[in-house]
């Protein structure tokens, strides 16, 4: 649990540190901040409020503004219901996510399906055409997407402890996946697993999985976690990683319009 908790911080951070944004530490909790007006791009992830709450929350929420924000609530998070106090100041419960764990020393890992290729970005094309991937799944709006391609850019290969890959069909990148190394030392962490709608069903999640893991063990790594939506639990059980904890995100705006992510 401590391990998928500090893994979700070391790399939704990243946000607050870019050149545009803020990582801010206050009264117990640790937000990012970036002027990309939509989710997720603001965020809380870290609560351990001891002493007035509900003051703190009504601050944060200020500090945030017109953006909207999400905030994470995790099995550490503190007050315990910390859930019930963010929806009296207006954030709803929009996703329930499932904290997995995964040790590499014991991995047999599962041969991708054939009819998907899977290439580590490492230079501008791979970047943009990733870039395209989260401008996608996030549903981001026109007005955007420049700021999202360059806080994408700017942590590209080299810049940040992470790797991406791409899963190509046909010539076509049609999904994307990223390998964190930025928290805790020695665990890697899968975030970022998309498909676009129209290639699912064929493998590619499950490729993806497995070449984003393969990688962590070559980089030494022994463990891995990550977060699964209700959606991907099983493609990750068959993988091998087992559910350790229940994880909360509340925020201002719907993530999605409703389609299934």
């Amino acid at each position: 649990m401590r391990e998928i908790e500090e893994a979700l911080v070391g790399h939704w951070s990243h946000f607050g540190r870019w050149p545009k944004g803020a990582l801010v530490e206050d009264r117990g909790t640790l937000r990012y901040e970036t002027p990309i007006a939509h989710l997720p791009y603001n965020g809380v992830v870290r609560t351990q409020i001891d002493g007035d709450a509900d003051a703190v929350i009504a601050d944060v929420a200020a500090a945030f503004g017109a953006r909207p924000f999400l905030w994470w609530v995790t099995p550490s998070s503190a007050p315990p219901d910390l859930g019930a106090r963010l929806e009296a100041h207006g954030l709803s419960l929009v996703e329930r996510v499932t904290g997995m764990a995964l040790d590499l020393d014991a991995w047999v890992p599962e041969e991708p399906s054939p009819g998907a290729s899977y290439v580590e970005v490492l230079d501008d094309d791979g970047l943009r055409a990733y870039g395209d991937l989260i401008v996608s799944y996030w549903e981001l709006p026109e007005d955007t997407r420049g700021l999202a391609e360059e806080v994408n850019a700017f942590w590209g290969p080299g810049r940040i402890a992470a790797h991406r890959i791409l899963a190509y069909v046909d010539g076509r990148p049609v999904g994307k996946g990223l390998l964190s190394l930025e928290a805790p030392e020695g665990v890697a962490a899968i975030y970022g697993m998309s498909v676009r709608p129209e290639a699912r069903g064929r493998g590619i999640a499950a490729g993806m999985t497995t070449t984003l893991l393969r990688r962590a063990q070559e980089l030494g790594v022994r463990r891995a976690v990550l977060h699964s939506s209700a959606m991907a639990v099983g493609v990750y059980e068959r993988a091998g990683f087992v559910a350790c904890c229940p994880l909360e995100v509340y925020a201002t705006a719907r993530i999605w319009s409703g389609r299934d992510h």
